[in-house]
């Protein structure tokens, strides 16, 4: 079923999502334990969360077909993830199940305006891509996943990175958030073949310590690398450019998957306008609209509730307009 055409007058391919789901169990603490300390904490209410289960939620919910790749459990814990997921209108065929993978949980504390997240490993080693999935990565706009995650993938004898070059190689743009740069798992070739690299403040400091540099993926072919500072913005790198594009300040609820709320919102409006500046600031905008909701997914609104919030803080450009996706694109795509 095809939707209003999008740019270039193509119509709107849709995006795979490879990563981890989970339930997040929050925690209220007067304040962030130290070493050797004891605090009483206010639990709260169970959220469904995941970073890249996040951003794939919130990317679908504006209406482009999106599918969520995982290798989970087929336990009752992963059931109801996957059930959520579906019912937020991701495609979830390609989910692979594993008995030997343990139950996906985050623990997530919540002190004034910050947060901790405790994300337990899955130990995961090997996760096979079928033919059938690879097609339909490769089919794909995006292929939006982590270190972590795509570090396992082997495709028989062919290993994670030339699984993700022939994806990339077939048109399909790889797309990875390093988050707060795990130095367990880095430096990782893996990000050589990224077309966009989102990061934040700390992930970036790390970045550097590890003798990366952002103009490096740059010379290696990477489109854009966009590190996010919170409330005060982002820093767009780019081929023969960089810039800075400011923040929201807004009262804060729960700062918890603002940046998955950034990283969805900013490929999203990048697939529809093409241009990076416009993408940085929708994408300032639908991550502080988002942290004045509890829960990871916060940031789940409708395009208009945005490009409004842009418009009264007048951050609203005129050009590009940005083309609609229309609810009829929204139905799941073909492998």
């Amino acid at each position: 079923m095809n939707g209003q055409p999008g740019p270039g007058g193509k119509n709107p391919r849709h995006a795979v999502f490879f990563g981890d789901v989970a339930m997040d169990e929050y925690y209220r603490t007067p304040h962030f334990p130290v070493a050797g300390d004891k605090v009483i904490v206010r639990p709260l209410e169970p959220q469904f969360g995941g970073m890249v289960a996040n951003s794939a939620a919130i990317f679908a919910n504006y209406g482009v077909p999106t599918s969520f790749m995982s290798q989970l459990n087929p336990g009752d814990l992963t059931r109801r993830l996957l059930a959520q997921l579906e019912a937020v209108g991701l495609d979830t065929r390609f989910v692979i199940l594993d008995e030997d993978v343990p139950d996906s949980r985050c623990i997530i504390l919540l002190a004034d305006d910050q947060h901790i997240v405790l994300i337990p490993t899955l130990g995961i080693t090997h996760t096979e891509i079928t033919p059938a999935a690879f097609d339909h990565m490769a089919a794909a706009a995006y292929l939006v996943t982590t270190v972590t995650d795509a570090t396992p993938f082997r495709m028989g004898e062919r290993g994670a990175g030339e699984v993700l070059a022939d994806i990339r190689a077939a048109g399909t743009k790889i797309v990875m958030d390093l988050d707060v740069y795990n130095l367990e798992n880095h430096p990782s070739p893996l990000i050589d073949h990224c077309d966009i690299v989102f990061m934040n403040a700390i992930g970036y400091q790390r970045f550097r310590s590890c003798g990366q540099s952002i103009q490096g993926l740059l010379d290696r072919g990477t489109l854009a690398v966009v590190v996010t500072g919170d409330s005060a913005g982002c820093r767009v790198h780019a081929q023969g450019d960089a810039f800075d594009v400011a923040g929201h300040q807004v009262d804060v609820v729960d700062v918890t998957g603002a940046g998955d709320t950034f990283t969805s919102s900013f490929l999203y409006s990048y697939l529809v306008s093409e241009d990076l500046r416009y993408a940085a600031e929708f994408a300032n905008a639908a991550a502080a609209l988002s942290v004045g909701k509890v829960g990871a997914r916060g940031g789940m609104l409708a395009e208009a509730t945005v490009l409004d919030f842009m418009a009264r803080t007048g951050r609203l450009s005129p050009l590009p307009q940005p083309q609609r996706v229309t609810e009829e694109s929204s139905c799941r795509p073909s492998p």
